[in-house]
């Protein structure tokens, strides 16, 4: 199941992109890829967010797995996925308020 979206990187993303380890954006390019491919691919561990008010993350957003330690989250607008943040799993339990 392919995903027909396109998908657009916000400058925050591609520079908190940039600010990883080398070894953790290439697994997020070889994630990206499987995900145009099959967003529901197991691996991914592709969920909606929940909007509990208390995280950073914008309403209406999903998260992809990148490996055991990295996220990233996008939202949809219209008939495209737009990626705004990227981080370590801690990171993440910040940014959407889950801890």
């Amino acid at each position: 199941m392919s995903d027909t979206r396109k998908n657009y990187r916000r400058r925050e993303f591609q520079q908190l992109l940039d600010r990883l380890p080398r070894e953790i954006r290439n697994l997020a390019l070889a994630a990206f890829r499987q995900f145009c491919i099959d967003p529901a691919l197991t691996s991914l561990r592709h969920r909606a967010l929940k909007d509990t008010g208390k995280g950073a993350h914008l309403a209406g957003s999903f998260s992809v797995s990148i490996n055991r330690q990295y996220r990233a989250i996008y939202f949809v607008d219209g008939d495209t996925n737009v990626w705004y943040w990227i981080g370590s799993h801690a990171d993440y339990d910040v940014f959407t308020g889950g801890r």
